[in-house]
């Protein structure tokens, strides 16, 4: 978050400073108060209270607005109203993840399956005999945080690839409570070196590509083309292991169901590689795809998905 000019001249560089610190500080104590008050719920009780503060507040928020551009643009059969009430329902689900944070072992434990039911396409168990790795792929659906649980629950060593926060304090929190995952995490901002010696030494690794990456190729979404990575399917490629969607949706309350479907194959072998990992890559966006379209409400869309075009159909952002 960057400071906001009204106008007024500009401040010095030690003032503009001074000041973000005290917004990071402001909104590590906020955070911390509304999960000190999280921990002392059962996770069901706090994730219902986080959906029903964030669909009162969030909404005002100024990402509301790229939300309901992302949802107008996949779902342009809906009204205005209808959109909006829509995107009413997706502040209820990132509340409902961020009042979970707290409760992410209780979650990921899964004693006797009553947090998380299980979908076993894909052959994990091969993944833990024979200890190659796989890469993992996910969308901002449900609680997307729970996705590494399974795999790490059958012997599949996994690190996610995760973005830094723009908040340094809040990101040092969200970083303590993921460790509760028990999987390991590299920064998407350290590029694909850590992640190649991941794969070269066997652990696999998952992402979550369903989000606008600039310099990705341009891949349809929701008929429409998108911006997209192609670099999950290039790594499976690169490394001969499997591209295993994982699919994770909120049933009720802090209760999951978390499924592994069966990899994805490029259309011809026989192609070059940047074919193949287009091929992936479009299966992929198909899948996300499908997932939004019958559980819209837990998609966690807050930035633009899809570039800007202006009123002659030129795109007017790369």
């Amino acid at each position: 978050m960057s400071p906001i000019s009204h106008g007024s001249p500009p401040k010095s560089s030690a003032k503009v400073r001074i000041s973000q610190k005290l917004i990071w500080i402001f909104q590590a104590a906020g955070l911390w108060l509304f999960w000190l008050a999280c921990s002392t719920l059962s996770p069901d009780r706090a994730s219902t209270i986080g959906r029903r503060l964030a669909k009162t507040f969030g909404p005002h928020l100024s990402r509301t607005w790229k939300i309901k551009r992302n949802l107008s643009l996949a779902f342009p059969e809906k009204t205005e109203a209808e959109v909006a009430e829509l995107a009413r329902e997706v502040w209820g689900n990132v509340g409902a993840v961020l009042a979970e944070y707290p409760h992410l072992r209780a979650i990921g434990e899964n004693r006797d399956g009553l947090r998380i039911e299980t979908v076993i396409k894909a052959d994990i168990e091969a993944l833990r005999s024979t200890g190659k790795p796989a890469v993992f792929v996910s969308g901002h659906l449900g609680n997307w945080e729970l996705s590494t649980t399974i795999a790490l629950d059958m012997g599949v060593p996994l690190s996610v690839i995760h973005t830094e926060q723009d908040n340094p304090l809040v990101h040092g929190m969200i970083q303590r409570k993921r460790t509760a995952l028990g999987c390991g995490f590299v920064s998407k901002e350290a590029g694909l070196r850590p992640v190649i010696r991941l794969l070269e030494n066997g652990t696999s690794v998952g992402l979550l590509p369903d989000v606008k990456i600039p310099s990705g190729e341009l891949v349809p979404f929701f008929g429409k083309d998108a911006h997209t990575t192609t670099n999950p399917a290039k790594l499976a490629l690169k490394f001969g292991c499997d591209l295993i969607p994982v699919q994770v949706e909120r049933l009720h309350g802090a209760r999951f169901r978390i499924t592994f479907h069966e990899p994805v194959r490029p259309d011809d072998p026989q192609a070059d590689r940047n074919t193949q990992a287009l091929q992936m890559t479009r299966k992929v966006n198909a899948l996300f795809e499908s997932w939004i379209r019958n559980r819209p409400f837990d998609w966690w869309c807050p930035k633009n998905r899809w570039p800007k075009v202006n009123k002659a159909g030129n795109r007017v952002e790369t």
